[in-house]
């Protein structure tokens, strides 16, 4: 292992992307609620409408389109489809570099077979990533290029605190399900790695707990029966080698679906870690694995990420897209120096919040949810310590797009998303002050974060 990975501990807590949060610890705040009203009324009034109908934001905030599909990269590859997950990172240099999964759609049909991990009837399969490098400033285009390819389904992934990206492939076909781990300084198509031991499953997204000296990996899984995961290398920072998966166990509850309502939200529970003993599902999956094991149900578990809190322990949010008594999400909070885990949100409203999908930090500290629901107006919406949600941007026009990928820039000015169906990657920035004056006058304990 190398010393700035012995050292990554260190490090994220005093990263710009690891965020110190004095609210997340606070238990009287993390009760959560099933339902904010006074978001139906503030969409239209704070959301001005684009007048090229593709996203609206809060007025002094403008965007910028980075990529479209099938523009033409510096490499000669042509941008992929679907753009999903994605994350950014200072380069050595001082650019800015976004590594973009592509959940489908493949454009690099002209690629060499021996760049890609796998092929079909002599093409690359269709997911993969793409690496697109931003001036200092984090808005201009400098270069661009495929970065992994012959992939299939990478929907979402995860950031590491060594300043490397985690593709994810949603699938449990042969020789796929896996997680790869991407440099975003390397230009080459084989600078991969296949995270084999970390399981072989419907994988949507990963949070490494910068905070445990094992370098614990929790892991979701996106489907109705999903487990939620545990990767613990035996090597921290090296996820390629060895480690330990388990499934997390909640004594007494099989499905956190919660259809219904016995969970409250804010309601804590302790847990349990199950073993899957064997990760590369070579005869049986591992989610049946899991609950053979006794492994608890998540349904439709999507975006994860961590905050730290002031002691420095971590918190591990992760959404169910369509957890919850009406189906419309959950988000759950995992503590792991407590060992519980609590229902930090439901909606029962689509107005509030309709299938939340990736999740992130916004650089003021509250959680940013991206929606998935199939309707013609997806939403981004943050989301504070005490569940009260407020607006930040929507699809505009008559897409039904989801809105993915959400990630700001290392110095916060700059926040970065996907458009998936238009194939569109953009880039919001302007005045924020605004935004966080009008999430203070929604949020009645004006909780504000040090980062």
């Amino acid at each position: 292992m190398d010393k700035s990975k012995r050292k990554f501990i260190k490090r994220a807590g005093q990263s710009s992307a690891m965020l110190i949060l004095f609210a997340y610890g606070g238990s009287k705040l993390l009760t959560g609620n099933k339902i904010n009203s006074s978001i139906k009324s503030s969409w239209d009034g704070f959301l001005l409408k684009d007048p090229n109908a593709l996203f609206d934001l809060p007025a002094n905030l403008s965007y910028k389109v980075i990529m479209s599909s099938g523009d033409l990269m510096t490499d000669g590859l042509k941008y992929g489809g679907k753009p999903d997950g994605m994350g950014a990172f200072l380069l050595k240099d001082g650019s800015v570099a976004l590594v973009v999964n592509h959940e489908t759609e493949n454009m690099d049909r002209n690629l060499d077979l021996s760049t890609a991990y796998d092929s079909y009837n002599n093409k690359p399969y269709s997911g993969g990533t793409s690496s697109l490098v931003l001036d200092a400033d984090g808005r201009t285009l400098k270069y661009s290029h495929r970065s992994l390819s012959g992939t299939i389904d990478n929907c979402a992934g995860g950031t590491t605190p060594w300043n490397t990206w985690i593709s994810c492939e949603e699938t449990h076909k042969k020789n796929h399900g896996y997680a790869f781990e991407i440099d975003p300084e390397s230009k080459s198509l084989k600078g991969y790695k296949r995270l084999s031991n970390m399981g072989r499953f419907k994988r949507e997204a990963v949070a490494i707990d910068p905070n445990d000296p094992r370098g614990a990996v929790y892991q979701t899984e996106d489907d109705y029966k999903g487990l939620f995961y545990k990767f613990v290398p035996s090597r921290p920072g090296i996820l390629s080698g060895k480690g330990e998966l388990y499934a997390l166990k909640i004594p007494g509850i099989e499905n956190t679906t919660n259809k219904n309502g016995s969970i409250s939200v804010g309601e804590t529970f302790s847990v349990e870690w199950v073993p899957i003993k064997d990760p590369l599902a070579i005869s049986v999956k591992t989610q049946t694995q899991g609950k053979n094991a006794g492994a608890s149900i998540f349904n439709g578990g999507e975006g994860i990420i961590h905050t730290n809190d002031i002691d420095l322990t971590t918190n591990i949010f992760f959404t169910c897209k369509r957890g919850g008594q009406a189906g419309l999400g959950q988000i759950w909070k995992y503590s792991p120096s407590k060992a519980n885990i609590s229902l930090f949100y439901e909606s029962n409203d689509a107005n509030s919040l309709w299938e939340g999908d990736n999740i992130n930090i916004t650089p003021w500290g509250d959680l940013i949810i991206c929606e998935d629901n199939g309707s013609n107006a997806c939403k981004l919406v943050g989301c504070t310590p005490n569940g009260t949600l407020y607006p930040l941007g929507r699809v505009a026009g008559n897409s039904s797009s989801e809105i993915a990928g959400i990630c700001f820039s290392p110095d916060g000015q700059n926040m970065y998303l996907n458009i998936q169906d238009e194939g569109k990657t953009i880039v919001v920035s302007g005045d924020w002050t605004k935004i966080r004056e009008f999430r203070d006058s929604l949020d009645s304990n004006k909780v504000h974060y040090e980062v």
